[in-house]
């Protein structure tokens, strides 16, 4: 299913140099999103089940964060606005099917199906026969995750929409200057998306989750109420922690506070609810917001989404297995399987 979706993801982006119209693009952005949706989810859980518990956390983060940063957000544009340059538009989205092609062929060889023998003894919490989303939503840092992980989307969509704008039309910093500004958030966003979850594995999920959302508030309010430049990007890099946050309530807290069978079904409900409030509605009210009020409204928007996920960061229940005392365990049971194995060969 992974590998069928990947490549359908990537005839859908090829077609997008087909398009002649706003129709036929929205319908393909439609669709686009239709395909990838559950890529996100899928990914996490297959992570999750696979990851041993001293490096959940790191794969969780370095999959979501640091390598969505690097190949989405700096690697992608460089190469496709060279692309297009070079050709044009659309010959770049015609390329764009190669990478699919291949990433969609390496995935159907080489990867295997989680073992379902070992779900049961990967948890500390009792896993049910059959399961319903009301009985996912029952487990307290679910709707927790939800409601951060919303939060944190308002602020990081808000910031990087409205923010680029804000600096150029009401500080007038030139685009040039605009984009090493962003860079240095970007860079921290690549570093501290991973960092963050790997130190929670320390320190507990929940007081790296607070302290992380305590940066959301930290890079938006840097652009309004700052001049310097040099001080504005050292700002955005320390902001740039929040996007631990973000991680961990998408993935990392949801899929250890439920069985891991149903870590797929945590992570979607996290992300579609929370893209739902976020990605999809956030721009449009900020929107209006910014017509109606200022281009710097959706920046003090972003920072009030900060405070609300600090909040209810505070509520978290401990998951990291460190904290818990399920690390032991699940230890010790990795050596029985293993001497279980060896006793087999032999």
């Amino acid at each position: 299913m992974l590998a069928v979706l990947v490549l359908a993801f990537s005839v859908i982006s090829l077609m997008h140099g087909l398009a002649q119209s706003f129709a036929m693009l929205f319908v393909l952005r439609l669709l686009m999103g239709i395909v990838e949706g559950p890529l996100i989810p899928q990914t996490q859980s297959i992570l999750a089940i696979e990851s041993s518990e001293r490096r959940r956390g790191f794969n969780l983060g370095f999959t979501m964060n640091t390598s969505n940063a690097i190949f989405g957000s700096i690697l992608a544009p460089v190469v496709i606005v060279a692309l297009a340059t070079k050709f044009d538009w659309h010959t770049a989205f015609y390329l764009t099917i190669i990478p699919g092609i291949i990433l969609s062929f390496f995935i159907f060889k080489t990867m295997k199906n989680p073992n379902p023998q070992k779900l049961h003894s990967m948890h500390s919490v009792k896993s049910n026969e059959k399961v319903k989303v009301k009985d996912v939503l029952k487990h307290r840092n679910i709707w927790l995750s939800i409601i951060v992980f919303s939060a944190g989307m308002t602020a990081l969509m808000a910031f990087q929409i409205f923010g680029p704008t804000y600096l150029v039309q009401a500080k007038g910093i030139s685009d040039g200057q605009m984009s090493l500004i962003m860079a240095a958030f970007g860079v921290g966003y690549a570093i501290f998306g991973f960092l963050i979850p790997t130190i929670s594995e320390k320190t507990g999920r929940k007081p790296a989750s607070i302290i992380s959302a305590l940066m959301l508030m930290v890079f938006p309010l840097a652009l309004v109420f700052t001049d310097s430049i040099p001080l504005m990007m050292a700002l955005l890099f320390i902001g740039s922690m929040g996007s631990g946050i973000i991680g961990m309530s998408m993935s990392v807290i949801p899929v250890e506070s439920v069985p891991l069978q149903y870590s797929g079904l945590a992570v979607g409900l996290t992300i579609g609810i929370g893209e739902l409030f976020g990605g999809f509605l956030n721009p449009m009210v900020n929107g209006a917001l910014a017509d109606a009020f200022g281009i710097q409204t959706p920046l003090f928007v972003a920072a009030g989404a900060g405070i609300v996920a600090l909040i209810f960061s505070f509520f978290f229940k401990e998951t990291a297995p460190s904290k818990t005392g399920t690390a032991d365990v699940h230890t010790a049971l990795d050596s029985i399987e293993e001497d279980a194995k060896a006793t087999v060969r032999v």
